[in-house]
């Protein structure tokens, strides 16, 4: 991650800020080592696209299709003696500011930089928090609320947000950004969103950028989450909204960074019954192999065409979480920062090719509606436990972990469906998108374009590059960047209800393995728990026993990750396959889970009780049986209705042959009952629904209950560590797409 000091070191030259001239870089630096062609110029036409300090590169920011940029305003610049002190000069020109205000990028100012004569602690210099905050926001000697009310009437009507400080959760080392308290901070926004609004009502007042990590590293409590507790504590709170108008976040290195943190953040928020705009106004990943400044690989860098990927990538998922202001740090490198730049521009004038990926998001990705991130193996739409357990693999991991090799984002735009590609695998990837039109175009990272023809299959396909940037050295397992996106554009698309892109594998054209998001009941059956259930894998679901046999379904029609040639579907209780080679009727079928998981085999076989009827059956030795029976009668002679319920819901075609006979065992509850062993199944007898009556609130008699199956599919998904969630998502293991660079 970047250097902690960087915010405080980006105006050290403000007195002497440059801007080019109008002119496009001439065609002897565009041809140097790092750069591509640029696209035309991309037409400003969504508040969404930002660039930080684009003033220092206007006409490339233009260019670009930035909507906004944020500059930064020290206090101490303007008021460096005392509170008489005014020297606007130690800022951007205002005529500067204005010239950008007329290209139509919005300005937005972040403010902090104690000047020593107003810290409450000079021995902590500009990271101190201001003196007097305990004083009304416009009493004289609160000096941190006069200059606020002075420079946002200034600006009124050139700049209208105002972010206050940056980063404040990097504290407790060198280089902190704030030294002061949770509580002084939400004082200190308390004062500026005041001073702010009393001088100007339409200013929008922003809660100070923080980076997630700084907190997850140091193992404190969220900063936001604490920051907010102090805010609604504080007098006025709920008339105010909390004193800020939306959350902004920073996010470096890992593009998937910036769906989870503002989705985090937007919980967060969700927690203490808000509901905010959430602003992602710092992301980039830095180069390592620029001519410019060739660093060693490593370090969370990427390469320059990474670099192009992260920009991209980035874009898409933050559109997914639902952010309403995005912007790359920044636009021209100005001075190194841990000997890494990152501007989109060079000091020279040359973009580097992270420039002409900015601009195809912001060409392509513009003005779009009902964006959706998804993954290959997720429900359709991801489900609320899958987001849950992504925003909880920082548990585990340095990173958080992709949950699939295939990603995306789909989205809206106009008439037209556009959907973002990317593999996250070190293997080559080919995906189907199935559509609902005859042609689409295939757009790669800067801007080149090929048609793609439907196939008889009802599908585009696409061949996605593999990823390269593993770059934490905490966990070179873990990708980082994913490999070249694609842009796919599919005409009149926007309203088809196609099912989504996935993998070409096992599971390509198996009935049921395609399932539109928003399915009819005449095509899928979708879970609580997100997961659909669709064509012959919904009909034997439903005649053999529905949700009492299988329980919830937990993953969608998948390739088994321990088998790739096997398609598979995982269930609570069991797991389906399908066996094309087999009778129509045949072609699913269960995985002996009981066998398989169990540690001992099949019992030695026994010799029959008594002759075969309606309470007993015995399945002797040999290939129509292991030497077991299956009884409604417990060894000691107590009713436990095994037999009624292997009869009703399918026999030996459903549970496979008994392995063992009954026999009390201790359940996960804690609680000794009759259990017994089949090939694909334990049953389990619970006496205490074995009783006459309703159940109270349903129709449903009480003994409907009274034989249950263990959750031998969710056993099964724990025991090999398979990346489908079972049980509570927080504790979910995150898998890695394999292989990895």
């Amino acid at each position: 991650m970047r250097s902690s000091l960087r915010a405080l070191l980006l105006l050290s030259s403000a007195l002497s800020i440059f801007v080019m001239s109008e002119l496009p870089a001439s065609a002897a630096q565009a041809s140097e080592a790092g750069s591509v062609p640029t696209l035309p110029p991309v037409p400003q036409s969504d508040p969404f696209f930002g660039i930080v300090q684009a003033i220092h590169d206007p006409f490339h920011a233009v260019n670009a299709g930035a909507r906004w940029e944020r500059l930064v305003l020290w206090w101490s610049n303007v008021q460096p003696e005392g509170p008489g002190d005014w020297k606007p000069d130690g800022w951007f020109a205002r005529n500067l500011i204005q010239n950008d205000k007329d290209r139509g990028i919005d300005p937005v100012a972040v403010v902090l930089h104690t000047p020593n004569w107003a810290a409450s602690d000079p021995s902590a210099g500009p990271t101190s928090s201001p003196r007097n905050l305990q004083l009304p926001f416009d009493d004289p000697n609160n000096y941190w609320g006069q200059f606020l009310m002075r420079i946002a009437g200034e600006y009124a009507g050139l700049i209208d947000t105002w972010i206050l400080w940056n980063e404040p959760d990097i504290y407790g080392q060198s280089g902190g950004n704030w030294t002061g308290t949770v509580e002084d901070f939400a004082r200190m926004q308390m004062v500026g969103y005041q001073a702010i609004k009393r001088a100007n009502p339409q200013a929008r007042v922003v809660l100070a950028g923080t980076t997630y990590w700084w907190d997850l590293e140091q193992q404190r409590p969220q900063y936001l989450d604490r920051v907010l507790t102090a805010l609604q504590s504080l007098p006025g709170a709920a008339e105010n909204g909390a004193y800020f108008d939306a959350v902004s976040v920073h996010q470096y290195s890992n593009p998937l960074n910036c769906f989870t943190v503002p989705t985090l953040y937007q919980r967060i928020l969700q927690q203490h019954g808000l509901n905010k705009p959430i602003w992602l106004d710092e992301a980039n990943v830095p180069p390592y192999d620029d001519p410019l400044r060739v660093l060693p690989r490593g370090g969370l860098r990427a390469s320059l065409e990474e670099q192009s990927n992260y920009i991209i990538e980035c874009t898409a998922l933050a559109r997914a979480a639902g952010v309403q202001r995005f912007a790359v740090y920044k636009m021209r490198d100005e001075q190194p920062e841990n000997e890494q730049y990152y501007g989109l521009v060079r000091n020279d004038g040359t973009p580097r090719p992270a420039y002409v990926a900015y601009q195809l998001a912001a060409r392509e990705l513009a003005n779009v509606s009902d964006p959706v991130y998804f993954w290959s193996g997720s429900a359709t739409p991801p489900s609320a436990d899958e987001i849950t357990a992504l925003l909880a693999s920082t548990a585990s991991r340095p990173q958080f972990v992709w949950p699939g090799a295939l990603n995306g984002v789909r989205l809206k735009r106009g008439s037209d469906r556009v959907t973002v590609l990317w593999n996250v695998s070190a293997a080559p990837l080919e995906t189907g998108i199935p559509s609902s039109v005859p042609t689409a175009t295939a757009i790669d990272k800067y801007g080149s374009s090929q048609p793609l023809v439907r196939g008889a299959d009802g599908a585009f396909r696409l061949t996605l590059a593999p990823a390269t940037n593993n770059t934490d050295a905490r966990d070179a397992s873990l990708v980082l960047v994913g490999g070249d996106p694609v842009i796919v554009v599919e005409p009149g698309a926007a309203g088809a209800m196609d099912a989504l892109p996935r993998p070409i594998d096992a599971c390509w054209g198996v009935p049921g393995s395609l399932v539109p998001p928003e399915p009819s009941p005449q095509e899928a059956w979708v879970a609580p728990n997100g997961y659909a259930v669709s064509g012959p894998w919904l009909d034997f679901f439903r005649s053999h026993g529905d949700m009492d046999y299988f329980g919830n379904p937990r993953s969608p029609v998948v390739a088994d990750p321990l088998d790739a040639a096997q398609c598979i579907q995982y269930f609570q209780r069991v797991v389906l396959e399908w066996h094309p080679e087999n009778p129509a009727e045949y072609r699913i079928q269960r995985r002996l889970l009981a066998t398989e998981m169990s540690k001992d085999g099949a019992a030695p076989p026994e010799t029959a009780a008594k002759a075969n009827g309606s309470d007993y059956w015995f399945f002797p030795k040999g290939d129509r049986g292991l030497g077991h029976a299956v009884s409604n009668y417990a060894p000691d002679g107590s009713w436990i209705g095994f037999k009624s319920y292997f009869d009703v819901h399918g026999r030996e075609d459903a549970f496979g042959y008994p392995i063992e006979a009954p026999t009390r065992i201790g359940g996960a509850d804690g609680l000794e009952r009759w259990t017994q062993r089949f090939q694909a199944a334990i049953f389990e007898y619970h006496a205490e629904y074995d009783r006459d009556g309703i159940k109270p609130g349903t129709t449903i008699p009480w003994r409907t209950w009274m034989v249950q199956l263990r959750l031998l599919g969710d056993g099964y998904l724990a025991n090999h560590q398979l990346p489908f969630i079972a049980g509570n998502p927080t504790a979910h293991l995150p898998v890695p797409p394999p292989p990895t660079p």
